[in-house]
């Protein structure tokens, strides 16, 4: 059934456009039918699939009854019933958009959601194996078994820094992203560090905002740093740095990354669309908006296989 609205949709606006030939000059016709064709194929697609089946189905019933009414009208009426068709076929385009936006959020908001809980389920493991833990590094001193209880004790220390230095001092939705990062960054055999001041979750902005932030930020970074694996760069890494100066929060985010096309880094957070990854980008379009929403700055640079992330932030009061 949504296929149907969809081509019925398409083939009232061949439709529209064959009755605009009475009307336009060829050259005109013939560059609108490009461009028809390439808006369609690029952008109306990949956005109306996220309107409601209802909205839909009522907007193609509007736009079937202007084009049962255009083909006896007089030029100046096809014309006008024209413009309605495509004013309520970019309605359509725009609440697709919208809806392809809060999709994407939403499960922003459910992957960090979960990144928390599993947070959590390694700290209360943690929590619940360490009396057991102390009991197997005293039997071993007990036994005089000293190297083997330094090498147990080196793999625990190792094991709670991991977790430590990505929840330290952080509210869970922050704790939960840095730790899930830290993970995978580790399975990946890239080398992370966090070097932070304080806390990231101190930055003024609601929770909501910051997980599309740190989010987007932190993996694209981690697909950066994996495309420069497939390519043979060596020593894949990923620092974020974090502090307060004069009243302001910097936050750093250095990654390895492959030489990005030029075309690509002069429009990279100015539009939804473009990214270092070869395919549709949106997130660091989300990254520009929350920047500026809180007033804050963004300054990008590229030199010798490192990608660097720059944002600064006033240190205002949350909204």
């Amino acid at each position: 059934m949504k296929g149907m609205i969809y081509a019925a949709s398409a083939g009232i606006g061949v439709y529209f456009f064959i009755l605009m030939l009475d009307v336009l000059p060829l050259w005109a016709a013939a560059i609108a039918g490009v461009v028809f064709i390439y808006a369609g194929v690029k952008h109306w697609f990949r956005n109306i699939g996220y309107v409601q089946h209802s909205m839909n189905g009522t907007l193609t019933g509007i736009q079937l009854l202007l084009a049962v009414s255009a083909w006896p009208a007089p030029i100046p009426v096809r014309c006008l019933l024209f413009l309605t068709f495509s004013g309520l076929e970019y309605f359509r385009f725009s609440l697709g958009k919208q809806a392809k936006a809060a999709d994407r959020k939403m499960t922003q908001l459910l992957d960090a959601q979960n990144a928390v809980n599993e947070t959590f389920r390694v700290v209360r493991s943690q929590r619940h194996d360490y009396l057991k833990h102390i009991s197997a590094v005293h039997y071993l001193l007990e036994k005089g078994k000293y190297s083997e209880a330094k090498e147990y004790m080196n793999s625990l220390v190792r094991t709670y820094e991991e977790t430590n230095i990505s929840i330290k001092g952080e509210d869970g939705v922050a704790a939960g992203i840095l730790h899930d990062v830290y993970q995978r960054a580790d399975s990946l055999g890239i080398q992370i560090a966090y070097e932070f001041d304080l806390p990231i979750s101190s930055l003024p902005m609601h929770p909501i905002d910051l997980v599309g932030l740190l989010g987007n930020m932190l993996s694209n970074a981690i697909e950066a740093c994996e495309e420069s694996i497939r390519v043979g760069l060596k020593d894949p890494m990923l620092t974020v740095r974090f502090e307060k100066r004069s009243g302001v929060y910097l936050l750093v985010c250095r990654n390895s990354s492959v030489q990005p096309p030029n075309d690509v880094l002069d429009s990279l957070f100015e539009k939804s669309g473009r990214s270092t990854k070869g395919q549709e980008g949106l997130g660091t379009k989300v990254i520009a908006d929350t920047v500026k929403q809180y007033g804050g700055f963004l300054d990008f640079t590229y030199k010798e296989h490192v990608f660097t992330l720059k944002v600064k932030f006033p240190s205002i009061g949350r909204n």
